[in-house]
């Protein structure tokens, strides 16, 4: 329950005990009190009192007339207005003190219309004689907890604006099938406005949908050209190791077959030797080789011949070879030429 609702019915419990309490009250009795309590600090709810059974007895035809009028004025208390209570016969005069009270009153009512809050539309509804009345109204309603409210005095036109409202008025007799008609409409608005909603989610999920099967169709695609990219590297890399290899060989073979020259005969060297260097080379350079195993074969035999000399020719080095043999400007002919003569 709210806080100035709590108030409020604090402030009428006096009043409610004595309706309760006393025994066969009179109806001028009853009628003070109304008056009472309607002029009394603080108190904004009637309808506690309004339902005892000592007020109910106000209608009854057997009750006068002038005081059948005050149950009429505590039922404007309760839920009506100030225009209420001027367009209804025969009702009692108000004192400044319920004036004032029903002025209040009367705003809480009107905060809950859909009309412009007005300064104009408000001044005539409270029947206030200047704006500065009205502001001095609004400023008191929102000290004293009734509603929530802006003043703008300064806006075109000057307008109040009122946020909240406390629940201090009740419902007038047979207005519950306005209310549901109300409530049947603001339900109709609430479903239109969801299906909206859901409508607008399922576009947003069924297009987030699209967007993801495209992005892994393009994320596939990736895949796949990564995949083939990689796949002609391996073979490049492959092919170009091999080249690699196969151009080390033949640099092998060739150095080899450089290294394995008649000079290498002459200091001493083997045919198992020659054959131990790596590579095999092109033809050339196998020509070359197989001369060499030729001449080598060829020293070891002369060598077998002559008792050993052969050896210490093919020992003989083709720098020492060129400087015994005078100024020749080839080494390994001068010791081909040596090596011939021995065999001779």
């Amino acid at each position: 329950m709210d806080q100035a609702q709590n108030r409020a019915l604090a402030a009428l419990q006096p009043f409610l005990h004595l309706a309760i309490t006393t025994k066969s009250p009179s109806p001028r009795i009853l009628a003070d009190f109304i008056i009472r309590a309607t002029s009394a600090q603080g108190t904004y709810v009637f309808t506690e009192l309004l339902q005892t059974p000592a007020i109910q007895s106000l209608r009854s035809p057997s009750a006068p007339e002038e005081f059948r009028n005050y149950y009429t004025a505590l039922e404007i208390f309760s839920y009506g207005t100030l225009a209420d209570y001027q367009n209804a016969p025969n009702l009692p005069t108000l004192t400044p003190q319920q004036q004032h009270k029903l002025t209040l009153l009367t705003l809480l009512s009107l905060a809950s219309e859909p009309h412009p809050l007005t300064y104009d539309y408000l001044t005539t509804a409270l029947l206030l004689d200047s704006a500065a009345a009205l502001e001095a109204l609004i400023t008191e309603a929102i000290y004293s907890g009734l509603i929530t409210a802006r003043l703008s005095p300064t806006s075109s036109p000057p307008t109040v604006h009122i946020t909240s409202v406390a629940p201090l008025r009740d419902l007038r007799p047979n207005s519950l099938p306005e209310i549901l008609k109300v409530l049947q409409v603001w339900e109709s608005r609430c479903s239109s406005v969801v299906g909206d909603i859901e409508a607008q989610i399922a576009g947003i999920r069924n297009n987030a949908a699209k967007r993801k099967a495209r992005e892994m169709k393009r994320q596939e695609v990736v895949d796949t050209a990564v995949l083939s990219n990689d796949g002609t590297g391996d073979v490049g890399n492959a092919a170009g190791g091999g080249a690699g290899v196969g151009t080390g060989v033949v640099s092998g073979a060739t150095g080899g077959a450089g290294r394995m020259t008649r000079s290498s005969v002459m200091r001493g060297g083997s045919g198992d030797e020659n054959r131990k260097s790596k590579g095999t080379g092109n033809k050339r350079d196998l020509d070359e080789q197989q001369e060499d195993e030729e001449v080598s074969q060829w020293v070891r035999q002369a060598s077998d011949e002559d008792g050993g000399v052969g050896v210490g020719l093919a020992k003989m080095e083709v720098d020492e070879g060129a400087g015994s043999m005078g100024k020749s400007g080839d080494g390994s002919r001068t010791a081909k030429r040596v090596l011939g003569k021995k065999g001779l």
